[in-house]
């Protein structure tokens, strides 16, 4: 069971504290699957990496982006 003052707790804490206690958790977990492994209570911010914006200005436009690749008459559905 959950102690409630801990959920008190994680109701106001930042989304990087979230992350680092779901991290140690899941540490927890594989080390109870693998007991020789111990859980690392030390997160680095250099193994998080953005959710979104991480590909940006690495995709290019090659050709038109507007004509269909195909004539329309060799789509099935506009026939």
């Amino acid at each position: 069971m959950v102690d409630p003052k801990l959920l008190e707790q994680l109701k106001t804490a930042s989304v990087d504290e979230r992350i680092a206690v779901i991290e140690m958790l899941v540490q927890s977990l594989k080390s109870d699957i693998n007991p020789g492994v111990a859980p690392s209570l030390e997160t680095t911010t250099d193994s998080h990496h953005p959710a979104f914006g991480f590909m940006k200005e690495t995709g290019a436009i090659l050709g038109d982006v507007l004509t269909p690749v195909l004539p329309e008459t060799a789509w099935e559905v506009l026939q």
